[in-house]
């Protein structure tokens, strides 16, 4: 009987957790679920930017409550135009004077064991390049925004007063610890990767002689006669820039340059690719600035207006990753030989 009790009483709590009914929400009132809530701190030199530039990116990036203060944004990016347009005309050719050293003798076996390197020739055999010592402030910066976490991040890794021999190393070494990948398989022939650094990219796919090993990813069956091999992963490690008459363009490593400048240092080592002539060689845009600005105004953005009060603004802004979908497409046809 009391077995039968149990039973009887087990059927009822099921009855009735079956007859629930889903929960209703009175007029105007919904569910509070977060939408983005990853953030970061980001330094962004508003004052060289143009109104349309400042009110895309708070648009676009920035959280709601900076989105809000755009008009206030606004507001002191007009303020500022009259001194940045004096600045403009003091300055005007500043970047031309910026100071370049050689390296001291003593690394030269450092430094040729880095410009040997497979990853560092194969990344720069398109242009003549050399290891140099560069003035941060004057260095042509090709980029409006800093990602104050990640500069946090790489000054919690570099000495505090790191030595020439230290900079080296950060500045130029062909590996580095970068963020991993993240791998996803989403559907036949299509792979997802995606990574917080956002010099994740696509770095080409090549035809590649079978090799027997090769055979265990013949997954399709068949007599295989080809491969084709495709590459994701990270940009360059070395910092990087382009040199065009007197003018030099950081290419990569804003951020490295920008935690350097953090710590009060004034040289950094980079590797110089002399560019002789900018129509062919020299990429249409770099970041978001296009080619023209970067190499003909006259007192174009440079690394030290990041450090200037008046200049920049941290806004709060969303986190993102990069992706990068890599897919194969396959057609296959009979036609006349």
């Amino acid at each position: 009987m009391e077995k039968q009790k149990i039973g009887v009483s087990s059927r009822k709590r099921r009855l009735k957790i079956s007859r629930s009914q889903p929960k209703v929400y009175s007029q105007g009132a919904l569910p509070k679920i977060p939408v983005a809530t990853h953030s970061f701190d980001q330094r962004y030199l508003f004052a060289f930017a143009t109104q349309g530039e400042i009110i895309h990116h708070l648009r676009t990036e920035a959280l709601k409550e900076d989105r809000d203060n755009l008009d206030e944004v606004l507001d002191a990016w007009k303020r500022r135009q009259p001194s940045i347009t004096e600045l403009f005309q003091r300055e005007a050719g500043i970047a031309e004077t910026i100071g370049i050293a050689p390296i001291p003798e003593v690394h030269n076996p450092r430094l040729q064991e880095i410009a040997s390197d497979p990853l560092v020739r194969k990344s720069f055999h398109a242009f003549p390049f050399s290891f140099e010592l560069l003035e941060i402030d004057k260095v042509v910066a090709a980029q409006r925004t800093v990602h104050l976490g990640y500069v946090d991040r790489l000054l919690n890794a570099y000495p505090k007063v790191p030595t020439l021999r230290d900079l080296i190393e950060i500045c130029l070494a062909p590996e580095r610890q970068m963020d991993p990948i993240q791998h996803l398989e989403v559907g036949p022939n299509t792979h997802v990767f995606s990574s917080p650094n956002s010099d994740l990219r696509y770095l080409g796919s090549f035809v590649k002689d079978l090799a027997p090993e090769d055979m265990m990813f013949a997954i399709g069956g068949g007599l295989p006669a080809a491969a084709i091999i495709t590459f994701v992963g990270y940009g360059s490690a070395p910092i990087n820039a382009l040199k065009v008459g007197n003018r030099v363009v950081l290419n990569n490593g804003f951020h490295r340059a920008y935690a350097l400048r953090s710590l009060g240092v004034t040289q950094i080592p980079v590797l110089i690719q002399d560019v002789r002539n900018p129509q062919l060689e020299f990429p249409p845009g770099i970041a978001s600035l296009p080619r023209e600005y970067l190499l003909q105004a006259p007192r174009p953005a440079l690394i030290k207006d990041f450090f200037e009060p008046d200049y920049a603004i941290t806004l709060r802004v969303q986190e993102r990753i990069r992706l990068v979908t890599v897919g194969v497409n396959v057609g296959q046809h009979d036609v006349p030989s």
